[in-house]
């Protein structure tokens, strides 16, 4: 049952990162994934919930939470830049899910609002398990966790923005500086 919604999840992420959320059909998605479409509705009601289980499950990369977890056995400002380049990493890698979200905002606009605000929530409780994590261990300030976790999520959706996504010059890659003042202000901000 579970490799069943995994291969469906996976020829979803082809598809819609090939034709986009418009272009991909249901039909498409279940063949490339050799089920029926009814077996597919079933996993998924809506083509509408798919996409949203597509976004939640590969942005940044379907192992985010679990390297986040295993970051709080390093050091504080050494898992803050791992968590970082990987998390830029997971963008750079699907690009074409990031595409999506802002190409189809002008067809799908509710649409691609919810499963955006629904992928940094989640992403935002995992940073923020992980900031209260280091509170409870006094490695870090006390602060509201979530706050801080949408603010380091916002630091480096922006930076990846300005830098490679929306910039002019589409080859430009992100510079070891911009990522270390950006990691010198978060760590003076929210260090003991």
């Amino acid at each position: 049952m579970e490799d069943t919604r995994n291969r469906i999840l996976k020829a979803a992420l082809e598809l819609f990162s090939k034709h986009g959320y418009t272009g991909a059909t249901t039909r498409e998605i279940a063949r490339s994934s050799d089920v029926t479409e009814v077996t597919l509705f079933r996993h998924f009601a809506s083509k509408e919930k798919l996409f949203g289980e597509v976004v939640l499950r590969y942005l940044p990369s379907q192992d985010f939470a679990e390297f986040v977890k295993n970051a709080n056995e390093m050091e504080y400002s050494k898992a803050l830049e791992s968590i970082a380049l990987f998390f830029l990493e997971g963008l750079k890698q699907n690009e074409d899910l990031i595409r999506i979200l802002y190409m189809e905002s002008q067809r799908h606009y509710d649409l691609m609002v919810q499963v955006y605000a629904a992928l940094i929530n989640n992403l935002a409780f995992i940073l923020a398990d992980y900031f209260r994590e280091l509170q409870d261990k006094d490695i870090v300030r006390r602060f509201n966790p979530i706050v801080g976790a949408k603010m380091f999520l916002g630091i480096w959706i922006a930076l990846y923005e300005d830098e490679h996504f929306l910039a002019m010059d589409p080859f430009k890659v992100l510079t070891v500086e911009a990522v270390s003042e950006c990691l010198d202000i978060f760590i003076r901000g929210t260090k003991l």
